[in-house]
């Protein structure tokens, strides 16, 4: 079986340094731009109306189906900061609510980042994870690369790793590494995450399958008829609620990145600590194989690293004893179960037992190396967050990001005032129109009476006239009927 024990003074020393990390914080108090943050609530757009009233007004909107624009629903999240924290619950009505509208396709970069700052300003994080995790159904909710690194930075610093990797697998759920060039920071945090969340019982231990309930033939089966039947269905990406498995994905992402911005062939400008990370995109890669049980390609990328040890120069002994303690403890089915729909796919026991064998054969080929992969991190995330140049560049980042909303605060502002004074317009012009042509046609009434009473006459009627009409209509057949009825009465009573 395969312990820690032959690993102890290496993983303490990681740990303590990557502690000391802990106290003091990746990301400064400068990176979050608190004052320039705070200044957007002095632009004109904010000084209309207060937090409960215009949240009142959309509320009152979107109960009876009438359109509300991303901009009032911007201007409403930010303005919601002024408030105490009970106004949360009201909050997220509204956003239930206008997440369901077809203006959440249009919704502003920056209302999910003021939702993000405003949960964090309240102490709410917890919360904001969950509205996160509904941002395809309901919320429309999607994190930003600062947002998430002020997230970040608050749960390792609570040494919440639970909570930081959901976040840094909301980032890999839309693929952001696959799309962006890696950050310094988000890199600091997503490699510090995974150091540290690797060692977590919940990730080395063996996860359980709840065994499924036979169904009783004797119990009352109560019958239904419903809408629709949804066919069982596993969706290996969405679906994934492990966090071992979150976690295995989170590194071969990260191994992409890296391989991708670390190759000589990249045409771009890297920062000055992150060539130092091209040696540990391999052991991520076979860490990530292991965590999401994938037993055949770390066998056969371990074959690799027995061919040319060379291409591995970060794969130590913790974490080949990590990785066989992963392969031990992977989920397994019975023997003789078969893969249902709906269902992960998991390996049987004797799979896991065979894959095991191998990799300790393949491992004991192998010379770990002097560097571990826990110090390697520990002095990548120092010495990045040392660097001065690297603080102004990413503070540079947020100052040009939290600019870039106010602009288009105030493009979509101005907008909406010519579009109200071009309303306003129109409406004004119209009334004293209908106002000129009443005061004619009273003028003239006289001079045109047969003109106007033959196009009232013409004039289309709604469906309230029309009915009054037929009704005037059959009332009067009635009462001829009814004369005709009388007067036959009579000459039958004369005879």
């Amino acid at each position: 079986m395969y312990t820690l024990r032959t690993c102890l003074p290496a993983f303490h020393r990681s740990w303590y340094c990557l502690r000391q990390l802990f106290q003091r914080g990746i990301v400064s108090s400068t990176y979050q731009c608190e004052e320039l943050w705070a200044s957007r609530l002095k632009a004109p757009a904010f000084n209309t109306h207060s937090a409960a009233d215009l949240g009142t007004q959309i509320l009152y909107r979107l109960s009876n189906s009438i359109p509300v624009t991303p901009f009032d629903y911007d201007v409403f999240v930010n303005k919601v900061q002024l408030t105490d924290n009970t106004f949360l619950d009201f909050l997220e009505k509204i956003i239930v609510k206008f997440g369901k509208t077809q203006s959440a396709l249009h919704v502003l970069p920056s209302t999910a980042h003021a939702l993000v700052r405003l949960y964090m300003h309240h102490n709410e994080e917890a919360r904001l994870l969950d509205i996160l995790r509904r941002r395809k159904s309901d919320t429309c909710i999607f994190l930003d690369e600062v947002s998430a690194n002020l997230l970040l930075r608050q749960f390792l610093a609570k040494k919440d790793l639970k909570s930081a990797l959901n976040v840094i697998w909301e980032l890999c759920l839309q693929s952001y590494l696959e799309e962006n060039f890696l950050r310094p920071y988000l890199l600091c945090h997503w490699l510090e995450t995974i150091s540290l969340a690797v060692q977590l019982d919940e990730i080395l231990t063996k996860h359980n399958e709840e065994p499924l309930q036979e169904e009783d033939e004797n119990e009352e089966v109560d019958f239904r008829r419903v809408p629709y039947l949804r066919n069982p269905n596993y969706d290996a990406w969405f679906d994934i609620a492990r966090p071992r498995l979150q976690l295995g994905h989170c590194c071969l992402s990260l191994a992409k990145a890296l391989e991708r911005d670390c190759s000589p062939s990249a045409n771009k400008a890297v920062f000055s600590t992150m060539p130092a990370l091209s040696s540990l995109a391999p052991t991520l890669r076979l860490l990530g194989f292991a965590l999401t049980e994938n037993t055949n390609d770390l066998l056969s990328y371990l074959r690799k690293a027995v061919e040319s040890p060379g291409d591995f120069p970060v794969l130590d002994q913790q974490c080949l004893t990590c990785i066989g303690q992963l392969i031990e403890s992977c989920a397994t089915r019975p023997e003789d179960a078969d893969v249902r729909p709906g269902e992960p796919s998991l390996l049987k026991p004797s799979e896991v037992s065979a894959a095991l064998e191998k990799f300790k054969h393949l491992s004991g080929r192998l010379k770990p190396t002097e560097k571990t992969l826990h110090t390697e991190i520990a002095n990548f995330v120092a010495a990045t967050t040392a660097d001065e140049t690297i603080l102004a560049q990413e503070k540079a980042r947020v100052e040009e990001l939290y600019t870039d909303f106010a602009t288009t605060r105030d493009k979509v502002w101005q907008r909406e005032i010519s579009r109200i004074r071009r309303k306003n317009v129109l409406h004004e012009v119209k009334s004293k129109l209908r106002e000129l042509l009443d005061e004619e046609e009273r003028l003239t009434y006289f001079d045109n009476l047969g003109t106007i009473e033959h196009r009232a006459w013409l004039a289309p009627r709604t469906r309230r006239e029309r009915q009054w009409s037929r009704l005037k209509e059959w009332k009067q057949e009635l009462q001829e009927h009814q004369a005709r009825k009388q007067g036959s009465r009579e000459s039958f009573s004369e005879v």
